[in-house]
């Protein structure tokens, strides 16, 4: 059994191994080539990191995250040193708050510009917070105004609580709601002659689905209109009332939407200025009137701004730790969960185990709030994650889960046990299920006149994906499953005091948004991490605390590289811009990452997940 099992995960590593193996060798080789110019430029003076007043321009033009990942800010970095444009970056939400709360008592900031248009997709739970920050800033009096040519949903959830949404007369506000579209491969498989072996306990489990099925099931159908219904409505009420208009301006129906635009003259910014979507219609030189009408006019003809990097430079690190105060630890665990690959956007479980277990036996944390982002992954990973979590819970400190904007699958089974459970309202959870899966491509071998023959000593040997699977062994998978499973309905049903039996009904792989979650036991209270390290002082007995945030444990090579790279970017010759062999190997480097990721995630030793790559808007 254990030689199957070590097949099937070969099946799923060997090619992914083989790619990140020369992706990484050509990125260290593009390192080594600059890091003797890296090293003199560090030896620059750095830039003079006072301010003065005028705007905060936040000019959100990246990907929010509640965890900044070294390795991907390295390849972000490197991105930069080949291209001529500037590059996207990883913005903490938490930084952005952070911000705002300081400039609303700053005297320097004489209020915030807004800028959305870089700002990649990403969902409710995240912007959220920016969103309260914004509404808090505007308490001061301090204007905010949001400026853009065009307006995507989730950058106008933000604009809407700016005082003033500027819009270019030839954009547009584009509000289509939210969906959940899949592409299925049945029928394609079945034409490269693989056969897939799907082993699943949950009717609700669709994770499986595009490998056994060419469209979605009508029990996947119903649990995904259900939570995006809710979802959606969530941002509709919140649009509406942050700019005091009628639900059916965020959200018309065709006939509507039609009657206004033809009234607009298929003008789609009139549109929006008609429907009260926008305040005006304004060119870029009416921007910097309206915007130095407050910030004051510079010599270049544009308004005094303050960019959001240069301002959070001159701020005291939110994250300083203070001396004898009492510290309730934060530690987020954000991405796939797997037992061994530490990529971007990945949960390391032995490493994350190893985190917990310091923090248990280090005297100067008192609590724990673990901040989950996760989809699952791993069920053996994400077991290795909660016997920590049991460990640091018999010391007597107590653990809080804050979930953000997903906790389900091995996100949930992570969570299960904390003294108490916080998620914001869109957060996504549950999925409570498991499953199995890999290929074997035996018909397609024999097509191309390839067999495989041989003997061995027992019923197990010789199982390979390049070989029929046999019936016991098909067999043994599925017990598997179904024992991990019920693993699964009792340790929920143990930590959440919740009967097996009404676990199992909203189990099943059913999602849930933090507002039904809460109705139906899976979590105890909604709230953000303050929130939830507010709890867990309550609970430690603490009148007063600080929350330290724990940064991932970097190895000596990416403790290398943060060291060579931090604030390097603007000191690199623009020389290193122009290459375009540099370029054409990270575009296809990027390429490879997106077509190969779902594969990173087929990594647990017996080939049984619990995962919901759905989950994640």
């Amino acid at each position: 059994m254990r030689l199957f099992f070590r097949s099937i995960k070969w099946f799923f590593l060997s090619l992914w191994r083989l790619i990140n193996f020369t992706r990484l060798l050509l990125i260290n080789l593009i390192f080594l080539s600059i890091v003797i110019i890296i090293i003199l430029a560090l030896r620059q003076e750095t830039p003079d990191s006072t301010i003065q007043s005028g705007a905060l321009v936040l000019d959100l033009s990246g990907k929010l995250v509640e965890q900044r990942d070294q390795s991907t800010a390295t390849n972000q970095l490197v991105n930069q040193l080949v291209s001529d444009e500037e590059q996207p970056q990883d913005i903490l939400v938490s930084d952005i708050v952070y911000a705002l709360r300081n400039a609303a008592t700053d005297p320097r900031v004489k209020g915030v510009v807004l800028k959305t248009a870089g700002l990649e997709t990403t969902n409710i739970t995240r912007l959220r917070p920016i969103a309260r920050a914004l509404d808090a800033f505007r308490q001061s009096k301090k204007p905010v105004v949001a400026i853009g040519d065009f307006y995507q949903q989730h950058q106008y959830f933000l604009a809407a609580h700016a005082d003033t949404i500027l819009l270019n007369p030839a954009g547009a506000v584009m509000i289509q709601g939210l969906s959940s579209y899949n592409l299925y491969f049945k029928s394609a498989l079945d034409k490269f002659n693989l056969v897939p072996h799907i082993f699943r306990v949950g009717t609700y489990k669709s994770f499986v689905e595009p490998y056994i099925r060419d469209d979605m099931s009508p029990e996947a159908r119903e649990n995904n209109q259900r939570w995006l219904s809710k979802m959606w409505q969530i941002y509709v009420d919140d649009v509406s009332q942050s700019r005091h208009l009628n639900k059916d301006v965020i959200a018309p129906g065709k006939n509507l939407l039609l009657t206004r635009l033809q009234k607009a003259e298929g003008n789609a910014a009139q549109y929006a200025l008609d429907t009260g979507l926008v305040d005006q219609l304004a060119t870029h030189d009416d921007e910097i009137q309206t915007i130095s009408a407050f910030a004051g006019k510079d010599s270049n003809h544009s308004y005094h701004a303050i960019t959001f990097r240069d301002y959070m430079a001159a701020l005291p690190s939110p994250s300083e730790v203070k001396k004898n105060q009492p510290q309730v630890a934060l530690l987020v665990a954000s991405g796939t969960i797997t037992d061994e690959t530490s990529q971007p956007n990945m949960i390391n479980g032995k490493k994350l185990a190893e985190q917990i277990r310091k923090l248990a036996f280090d005297s100067k944390i008192k609590a724990l709030v673990l901040r989950i982002d996760s989809p699952g992954g791993s069920a053996f990973a994400a077991e290795q994650i909660r016997t920590a979590l049991l460990a640091f819970k018999e010391t007597g400190k107590p653990l809080v889960v804050s979930m953000g904007s997903v906790a389900a699958s091995g996100g949930y089974w992570i969570a299960a046990d904390a003294d108490k459970i916080f998620a914001e309202p869109t957060t996504i959870t549950g999925s409570i299920g498991v499953f199995g899966m890999f290929f074997t491509a035996d018909k397609a071998l024999n097509n191309l006149g390839v067999h495989i023959d041989g003997i061995g000593t027992t019923d197990f040997t010789g199982i390979s994906p390049l070989q029929p699977l046999p019936e016991h062994i098909k067999q043994v998978v599925q017990l598997n499953v179904e024992n991990t499973y019920q693993r699964f309905i009792d340790l929920v049903s143990e930590g959440r005091g919740i009967t097996p039996d009404k676990v199992d009904a909203i189990a099943q792989g059913q999602v849930w948004i933090g507002t039904d979650a809460k109705a139906n036991g899976l979590v105890d209270d909604l709230g953000d991490v303050k929130a939830a390290a507010d709890n867990a002082a309550l609970l430690a007995k603490l009148t007063d605390y600080q929350l330290v945030p724990i940064e991932p444990e970097l190895s000596t090579k990416q403790k290398l590289i943060q060291e060579l790279f931090t604030d390097s970017d603007a000191l690199i010759p623009s020389v290193l811009a122009q290459s375009s062999m540099g370029q054409l190997i990270l575009s296809g480097l990027t390429h490879v990452d997106a077509i190969l990721k779902p594969l990173q995630a087929m990594q647990d030793p017996q080939g049984i997940y619990s995962y919901c790559p759905g989950c994640q808007l």
